[in-house]
């Protein structure tokens, strides 16, 4: 008997071995099937991984290249964001997004349209991770004609499935730039002056197929005060550039799709305050959310539902915050909402650079290149620093020593 279960025990050996190596040779096999063909991979510019770094070329991560380039710091377009100052925290951003013809192009894998549209996803997302109390529209470009997609709104997962519906009616004929700014100021000139008025362009052409002369809606975008940026896919267009620097605000040329989410990424924080801009005391509201054994219409989509935040002012209806109320206009949030917009007020100070041999204080890594807060002389690592500039927004060590001084 025992050697028959010596024997079973052998087979069962052998039939498990056999089928984990099936299952290697399927997952190699998956894995070669979804590998990009040459030709749709991006291009391998080795040489762009060398940086003049105190006379000498120095071979770098392509992942840290963001952060060690002198000239990023130079492109961030809000600058001195370590200062305390003010700030335009309730934000009215549109996306204007050219589809025309020149956005098939192959420079960008897959191609320039997508390219920018992923890109443009973790934009969204990150600008309402950052400002809770913004307000986004969308318009598209295509075919000398500017087509609204959405109008200003807070919730990013039905904007971006919009755009990706229309971008699914593909790209065609050339771009009017004059046609998508003056659809933009028709959304934005009637907004209250506690709030901004940007304009984020995604330009693809190198040129604009106009019906009038941009020169007199370049006037109206001044009167009325709307900011408008740029960040273009193909080499510089001087009409464009000229009115975002009249505007008061920033054109950038993407090099290639990281150069482009790091550019993109330059927007999530908000703008200083602005001279035409006037301080107004906002009454905000906190609503709970309730569940009901009836349904009843919500004011944003207008669907039957028994799960909602109700409207402590006008007690209606809405799907999620934050919002502003359809019915009675007050700006529905929640408090983690407030405590995000409340740290672009009050950031981190800036970290010092420093190139003597220190260990992180986070991570504990020895590096060669460090960082020093002000505050409590601790040095922190590269990677560390971004993630305490970017997502904690105060310095760790800072709230570990004031955490042992409190305690008896």
């Amino acid at each position: 008997m025992s050697f028959q279960n010596k024997a079973n025990k052998y087979l069962l050996e052998e039939l498990l071995n056999e089928f984990e190596q099936s299952l290697d040779i399927k997952n190699e096999n998956d894995d070669e099937a979804y590998q990009q063909y040459a030709w749709e991979q991006d291009f391998d510019k080795s040489w762009e991984q060398l940086v003049d770094k105190d006379g000498e070329l120095q071979f770098i991560k392509p992942q840290s290249r963001i952060y060690s380039e002198p000239e990023a710091d130079n492109e961030t377009p809000f600058e001195s964001l370590d200062v305390i100052s003010k700030r335009g925290i309730i934000r009215n951003v549109v996306i204007l997004f050219d589809m025309s013809e020149t956005m098939l192009e192959k420079d960008f894998k897959p191609d320039r349209l997508y390219c920018s549209f992923g890109a443009l996803k973790e934009f969204v997302k990150d600008l309402f991770s950052k400002g809770p109390i913004t307000q986004l529209g969308m318009v598209v470009m295509r075919n000398k004609v500017a087509n609204l997609i959405c109008q200003l709104g807070t919730n990013p997962e039905e904007q971006l499935e919009l755009l990706g519906n229309s971008l699914k009616e593909g790209a065609e004929g050339p771009s009017s730039l004059q046609n998508g700014l003056e659809m933009c100021l028709n959304i934005l000139c009637d907004l209250p002056s506690y709030s901004t008025r940007e304009v984020l362009v995604i330009f693809g052409s190198n040129r604009t197929l106009d019906a009038g002369n941009i020169l007199v809606t370049l006037e109206k975008l001044k009167q009325n005060n709307l900011t408008i940026n740029s960040i273009s896919l193909s080499p510089e267009l001087y009409i464009l550039k000229n009115i975002c620097l009249e505007t008061g605000g920033n054109y950038s040329v993407a090099r290639d799709a990281n150069h482009l989410k790091h550019l993109l990424n330059n927007y999530t924080s908000p703008p200083p305050w602005k001279k035409w801009m006037e301080p107004v005391l906002l009454k905000v509201a906190f609503p709970p959310l309730k569940k009901t054994a009836t349904v009843s219409l919500c004011v944003c989509h207008s669907s039957l539902v028994n799960r909602a935040y109700i409207c402590p002012q006008c007690h209606s209806k809405s799907c999620y915050i934050p919002t502003k109320c359809k019915c009675c206009g007050i700006y529905l949030v929640s408090p983690p909402d407030i405590s995000r917009a409340f740290h672009h007020l009050i950031p981190p100070k800036t970290f010092i650079k420093g190139n003597t041999h220190v260990t992180c204080s986070s991570c504990n890594l020895r590096n060669n290149t460090g960082f020093r807060c002000p505050s409590c002389d601790s040095w922190f690592c590269e990677y560390c620093n971004v993630y305490i500039k970017e997502e904690l927004h105060q310095c760790p060590m800072c709230l570990f020593l004031k955490v042992n001084v409190k305690q008896p």
